[in-house]
């Protein structure tokens, strides 16, 4: 029985410093670890392509994350070891590539976590991008919640990106989280500081919000080379440009606040007349057109009160010449010559007219012949213009009194200011010295269209909401 407790007592001990060597070594790693945890500074940049880097105390990246699709297309192994601006720029060249900067600028969402100062991170990304000629707006998250990261697990966002969508949906009623979830950054910034979103299935497109519908194919045409913008036929290199905290509008609209306005005033058409006097008929019925008269349609009241009707000139009393002779009447007398009456009928041994079968009024010079003594003269009708009790105006004008009025309105658009050489023209920035010719290529014809290739895609475009 001794011989057999030493042999177990020779066996455990062994095992036991065996497994108190192995968790000393393992908490050894895993305190070294986390001390160089802590040595680490992590920086997220959201643009629509979400990535972390993480810094030692160097300040080379160590470790590259791609926290969304997007992000996949613009990192790489390959910035492992390199500073942080070097692994920016290889960043921003891959961004420029994928058409993430279409407009000369890109916003930024930065939170950075860590030991390294936030001046250094801020402006090594600043410099990163103004070096490709790309303008950075820059969003800094400087605290990130345990509801923000709570919230970033849930959606599959960065915790930075969570933040600053909760800053949004503080001030804004009825919109949830989820309306922001999706959506890129710079349509949060966009929302954020003006206010403006757009429905699920659009997306914000400067002043408006656009899905594509479908496509056709684009005309071969003479266009301008990359980089310069067709401006009075000509290319011109497009400059870079900032937008400004200001609003403007097109030519034609007032600024108010930060919406465009603009009416436009025309003369009513009468709809409803009322006669004060007199019977009320269309122009067309009595007989009123021409190319001063108006529109056929339109009212006229007709006085009939003092109206006459034609007789036979033998019944005039205006001292017309005319006589009866056989139960007919006769006019106008000439005298006779040798030939006789010429174109007259002797009458009593004088030349009249044969006036048997004509209807005149008394009065009248015109030089009308009346078929009937049932009809009025025109020189007795007395025609009053009525009084317009109703007017109507084309589709898109509202009646405003006698006027027609349409007003139009629309969310301003931010102002630019073009860099320095450059000018601005149409919303665009160009350098009026520097014209290129234009070259073989595609464009679109009419509106709501984006050149893709050699294909246009139709765009459904609508206004913008507010919050």
């Amino acid at each position: 029985m001794i011989i057999g407790d030493t042999m177990k007592k020779n066996i455990v001990i062994p095992i036991i410093i065996f497994w108190v060597v192995v968790i000393g070594i393992s908490i050894g790693i895993l305190l070294l670890s986390k001390g160089k945890q802590k040595d680490l500074t992590i920086i997220t940049l959201d643009i629509n392509p979400s990535i972390e880097l993480s810094l030692d105390k160097e300040k080379k990246i160590v470790d590259v994350k791609a926290l969304n699709d997007d992000a996949k297309k613009v990192i790489s192994d390959d910035l492992k070891g390199k500073k942080l601006k070097e692994g920016l720029i290889i960043i921003v060249d891959k961004l420029i590539e994928n058409d993430y900067t279409r407009d000369g600028y890109v916003d930024v969402i930065l939170y950075k976590e860590g030991q390294i100062e936030d001046d250094y991170v801020i402006d090594e990304v600043t410099k990163a991008f103004r070096e490709r000629d790309i303008d950075p707006h820059l969003a800094i998250i400087e605290e990130v919640s345990k509801e923000d990261k709570k919230l970033a697990k849930k959606y599959g966002i960065t915790p930075a990106k969570a933040a600053y969508i909760n800053q949004i949906i503080k001030d804004s009623d009825g919109l949830s989280f989820e309306d922001f979830t999706e959506r890129p950054v710079k349509e949060l910034k966009e929302y954020k500081e003006s206010g403006r979103y757009c429905d699920e299935g659009y997306r914000l497109d400067g002043d408006s919000c656009v899905k594509e519908n479908g496509s056709e194919p684009a005309t071969a045409s003479k266009v301008c080379p990359e980089g310069y913008v067709e401006f009075d036929n000509k290319c011109y290199l497009e400059g870079r440009h900032t937008r400004l905290d200001s609003y403007v509008c097109n030519e034609g609209f007032t600024l108010e606040g930060d919406k465009c306005y603009r009416t436009e005033e025309r003369e009513a058409r009468p709809a409803e007349w009322e006669c004060t006097s007199g019977e009320k008929k269309t122009r067309l019925e009595m007989g009123l057109t021409g190319a001063d008269a108006g529109d056929a349609n339109d009212a006229v009241c007709v006085d009939l009160s003092r109206a006459t009707h034609p007789v036979s000139p033998c019944e005039l009393n205006d001292g017309t010449e005319w006589t009866k002779a056989n139960g007919k009447c006769y006019w106008h007398r000439a005298p006779v010559i040798d030939t006789g009456c010429p174109g007259k009928i002797r009458v009593n041994g004088e030349c009249w007219d044969d006036a048997s079968n004509i209807l005149i009024c008394a009065g009248a010079r015109d030089g009308k012949k009346y078929n009937s003594r049932d009809e009025i003269c025109e020189g007795s009708i007395k025609y009053i213009d009525p009084v317009v009790t109703k007017y109507k105006c084309e589709y898109g004008f509202e009646v405003e009194g006698n006027k027609c009025i349409r007003k139009e309105s629309y969310p301003a658009g931010n102002d630019i200011q073009c860099e320095d050489g450059s000018e601005k023209r149409d919303g665009r920035c160009i350098f009026k010295d520097k014209i290129t010719e234009m070259i073989d290529g595609y464009r679109c014809e009419g509106p709501n269209l984006r050149l893709d290739g050699d294909k246009c895609i139709k765009l459904e475009v609508v206004e913008p909401k507010h919050k």
